[in-house]
């Protein structure tokens, strides 16, 4: 059963593909706020490449170019009624995982295309890594799909206040879809 379209959101895109991608946002979706994932951390330096979170409630432009198909379609939209400001320090705290060697890695968390492959194998978040978000979208052909969830938006797997440390450890079936080239279709 796939839920009903939300219409209170945060999209959360990765930069990389955009040249200049602050400016590009600020440009074409100034009033959604483009917010980097690497403010006000040690990585301020280089936040001009994102990850981005950006306001996308109904109503908003981010909101209409991605539920639309037009534009930002590599992007995750994320069902919540946290607000940017919220959910941004949220968000920097799952930037970085651990696998179950307990080796640190970084999370391409805001490109679809990476969570696609984990959405594909049907792998499985643990319990609390999506805290304070209901639902996961990912784009999947021309449509919008909620890949994930989440039953306890309430819990926290990363409550700890370390910056950009890992705190989460994620399962090697997860880590191994997020890693191989994503299969074309989803199996019904």
């Amino acid at each position: 059963m796939t839920p009903a379209t939300p219409n209170k959101g945060l999209l959360l895109l990765d930069g990389a593909q955009y040249e200049n991608a602050t400016d590009w946002l600020h440009e074409h979706y100034g009033p959604d706020s483009p917010e980097s994932l690497f403010k006000g951390t040690a990585y301020e330096p280089i936040c001009a490449a994102g990850p981005f979170l950006l306001n996308a409630s109904l109503g908003g432009g981010a909101y209409a170019a991605w539920w639309g198909g037009s534009d930002l379609q590599h992007a995750v939209w994320l069902a919540t009624a946290q607000s940017a400001q919220q959910l941004l320090p949220i968000l920097q705290r799952r930037l970085r995982i651990f696998d179950e060697q307990q080796r640190e890695f970084w999370l391409r968390l805001a490109d679809g295309s990476v969570l696609s492959r984990a959405w594909l194998a049907d792998a499985r978040w643990p319990a609390g890594f999506w805290h304070g978000v209901d639902s996961v979208w990912l784009r999947h052909g021309n449509a919008a799909v909620c890949a994930w969830e989440n039953e306890a938006p309430e819990y926290d797997a990363a409550p700890a206040n370390k910056g950009l440390a890992a705190q989460i450890t994620l399962p090697e079936p997860l880590l191994h879809a997020l890693s191989s080239p994503a299969s074309p279709e989803k199996n019904a």
